[in-house]
C-alpha cells in the first residue's frame, strides 16, 4: 500500500519529500561507481590476457584461443614462431627503453601485417601469430606469401630515441593441415625456428631467414637486402655499424 500511496503522490505532482531528495544524489553515487567497478573489471580482463609492453596477445590468451580457431577455421592456418635476432646488443648498446621500443615497433608491424589474425608475444623477443589462408582453395604454398610479407614487414630500420636501427628474425612456420593439436603445432614450429637461427648463425647472409616445416620436409629461405652491385666510391649506400644501419658511401671499390 505505501508502494501505491507513493504512486499516487507521484502522479498527484505532489513535491518529494527529503528522504527521496537525499535518494537522488546516493543513486547517482552508485550508479557511477558501479561504472567504474566494471571499467576496472574490463581492465584486469584485458591485462589478463595481454602483453603490457606491446598490447598483443599474451602466451595465455594465445593458447586459450589458438585451438578453437584451428577447430572451425574451413582455411587452412599455420602457426608461427618469431624470434628477434641479436637483441641483446641492442638492450646493451642503447639501453632497455630501447630494448622496449624496438619490441614494440616489431609488433605493431607485425600486428598492421597479418591484419585480423591472432598475434601473440610469448615473452622476451619471442613472439607467434595464427595465420590463415584468404580462402579455402588457396596452393598448398600459401605459407610462402605469408612468410615473406611478415619479413618484408619486420625489415625496415627504425628511429629509436634518434638511433637508426635494424634487427633481424628467425621465424618458423608450419601448417596446420588437418590438425588442432595445438601444443605439437607450437613445438613444431619453434624446432623450425631454431632450424632458422642455426642456417642464419652458419651463413655470412645477412637478413631473416624462415623455415618452413612441412611434410615433404623443410623449406628455407633468407629475406634480406639485395647486395649491391657495380658500386663506384663515392656511391651512396646503407652501412650497418654497432647493429645500427646508417647511410654510408663507398669507400673503395673492387671486383
Amino acid at each position: 500500500m505505501r508502494i501505491l500511496a507513493s504512486a499516487a503522490a507521484d502522479m498527484s505532482g505532489a513535491p518529494p519529500d527529503d528522504a527521496q531528495l537525499r535518494d537522488g544524489p546516493e543513486i547517482a553515487r552508485l550508479r557511477a561507481r558501479i561504472r567504474q567497478l566494471e571499467q576496472e573489471r574490463a581492465s584486469l580482463q584485458w591485462m589478463a590476457g595481454h602483453d603490457e609492453l606491446t598490447g598483443l596477445a599474451n602466451r595465455r590468451l594465445f593458447h586459450a584461443v589458438a585451438p578453437e580457431r584451428l577447430r572451425r577455421d574451413d582455411c587452412s592456418s599455420a602457426v608461427v614462431i618469431l624470434d628477434l635476432n641479436g637483441f641483446k646488443p641492442i638492450n646493451d648498446t642503447y639501453g632497455h627503453d630501447a630494448g622496449d621500443e624496438v619490441l614494440r615497433v616489431v609488433a605493431r608491424r607485425m600486428a598492421d601485417c597479418l591484419g585480423n589474425h591472432l598475434v601473440a608475444r610469448l615473452g622476451g623477443d619471442e613472439f607467434a601469430a595464427l595465420p590463415r589462408a584468404p580462402h579455402p582453395d588457396v596452393p598448398p604454398t600459401w605459407w610462402h606469401e605469408v612468410a615473406t610479407s611478415l619479413s618484408a614487414a619486420i625489415a625496415p630500420p627504425m628511429l629509436v630515441r634518434e638511433h637508426t636501427l635494424s634487427v633481424t628474425a628467425s621465424i618458423g612456420v608450419v601448417p596446420a593441415g588437418r590438425s588442432s593439436d595445438l601444443p605439437d603445432l607450437m613445438r613444431r614450429a619453434d624446432q623450425a625456428m631454431f632450424s632458422a637461427k642455426r642456417h642464419a648463425n652458419s651463413t655470412d647472409k645477412a637478413g631473416i631467414t624462415w623455415v618452413v616445416a612441412t611434410e615433404k620436409g623443410d623449406h628455407t629461405e633468407t629475406y634480406g637486402p639485395e647486395p649491391v652491385a657495380g658500386c663506384l666510391p663515392g656511391d651512396p649506400v646503407w652501412v650497418h655499424r654497432s647493429g645500427a644501419r646508417r647511410a654510408g658511401a663507398v669507400e673503395s671499390a673492387g671486383e
